[in-house]
């Protein structure tokens, strides 16, 4: 009886440490793949971004393609090509404010903005 006491004794510290030991290890095992979940997911990110990339690559590969671009970023025109550039038209708020402006002589711009609409429906 006092040797399984004694027994039991030593036991107990032993069982402990080895509990603790197997609950590190799966601690450490869910931050493993908890990681590599993360990992896999950035992958396909990436794999995602590449194959976009090689798109535009192939994309610019084309000499019309690459000539459009350069038209619309660059501004480049052809020898003997002669260029129109429309300037826009007055927008309709500058109309707007010239009109309620115009009309009756009111500063529009320092009314509160009540009486702006005031006078943008009944003026």
């Amino acid at each position: 009886m006092i040797k399984s006491k004694v027994f039991f004794i030593f036991l107990i510290p032993v069982i402990l440490a080895l509990m603790v030991g197997i609950f590190q290890e799966f601690y450490y095992r869910y931050k493993v793949q908890k990681d590599l979940n993360k990992l896999n997911i950035e992958i396909a990110n990436l794999d995602k971004q590449k194959n976009e990339l090689n798109n535009l690559i192939d994309y610019y590969k084309n000499e019309s393609n690459l000539e459009k671009e350069a038209r619309v970023r660059l501004n480049l025109k052809k020898e003997e090509e002669k260029v129109v550039i429309i300037l826009p038209q007055a927008t309709s708020a500058s109309k707007f404010d010239e009109s309620i402006s115009g009309a009756g002589g009111v500063n529009f711009e320092n009314l509160p903005n009540y009486k702006q609409w005031w006078y943008y429906f009944f003026k």
